[in-house]
């Protein structure tokens, strides 16, 4: 039975692991960052103890999350195998899992070694509306029962191997953070304020997530663009088809139309569309009531 969480690092991820552990079943948290941890003990009435190193952490720990950044975590990893204890669970929480697998599959066998990849962020304030990805490491229905024992409440979801995983997270991640840049720094220079002012619904949601793209940490969107190997036929795609309508549109609006048509016609036919303009109201009533 998991009696004790240690989180090495301490950054927004790590912070929300804390809040949840410490507050779920009285679990007691051990954290660890190689920076200063600036956390009032004060404010938090539950078994949180501040390591001032790693092996003092992680050595009486049941678990392990190691919540670094993507191109230090199979070297934190490594740091922590040698002082668990046996039956311990190692947990990496990537957003890429290619690069880090071959490290996973080496972890000694009297350790439990977890792949997860919580699709939320350090905002989410309950785990009902999130889902947690799981990418087999050894077993996966112990791993699939653990992860259902430690989050609940998330809906817990099987993706078969870490290449299928990051082919997802092209899409899902990559491409996202992509177009929003684009955005954002297209637009850096007006005034946001006066526009969210006078917007409809569609700016308004879309710049509030540029907006929160900013916000995250620069050395996790330039993981998520630059080492995902599967991002790059989505971004050749997208710049190509960009350059074209880019000269459709200065060139010709009566052709500019038809691709327009073309694009609705080629999207709709393979997806169910008819529901999202009710989606997109539903969700920006039920924040507007907030």
């Amino acid at each position: 039975m998991v009696k004790s969480v240690a989180i090495v690092g301490v950054g927004k991820m790590g912070l929300w692991f804390c809040n949840y552990f410490s507050k779920k079943n009285n679990f007691n948290v051990s954290l660890y960052d190689k920076r200063k941890i600036n956390l009032d003990l004060k404010k938090y009435p539950y078994n949180i103890t501040i390591c001032k190193s790693l092996e003092t952490c992680v050595r009486k720990a049941d678990i392990v999350i190691v919540c670094v950044p993507i191109k230090i975590t199979i070297a934190v990893i490594n740091k922590c195998i040698p002082v668990m204890k046996k039956g311990a669970c190692i947990v990496e929480i990537t957003s890429l899992k290619t690069d880090i697998f071959d490290s996973l599959l080496k972890i000694p066998s009297h350790l439990v070694p977890l792949s997860i990849h919580p699709m939320f962020g350090p905002g989410a304030k309950q785990l009902g509306d999130t889902k947690i990805l799981i990418i087999p490491v050894r077993n996966k229905r112990r791993e699939q029962r653990l992860v259902k024992s430690l989050f609940n409440e998330a809906k817990i979801m099987v993706i078969k191997d870490p290449k299928y995983h990051d082919s997802f997270m092209a899409v899902i991640l990559g491409m996202v953070y992509y177009v929003n840049l684009l955005l954002g720094v297209t637009l850096s220079n007006e005034n946001i304020t006066l526009l969210k002012k006078f917007s409809g619904t569609t700016f308004y949601l879309q710049a509030l997530l540029f907006e929160s793209i900013l916000t995250d940490n620069s050395s996790l969107i330039s993981s998520l663009l630059a080492d995902n190997k599967e991002l790059l036929k989505y971004l050749k795609k997208f710049n190509e088809e960009s350059a074209k309508l880019f000269s459709i549109i200065t060139k010709n609006k009566v052709k500019l139309e038809k691709r327009i048509n073309t694009i609705k016609r080629n999207y709709t036919n393979k997806r169910n569309i008819a529901s999202s303009y009710e989606k997109m109201y539903s969700i920006l009533t039920e924040m507007n009531n907030k």
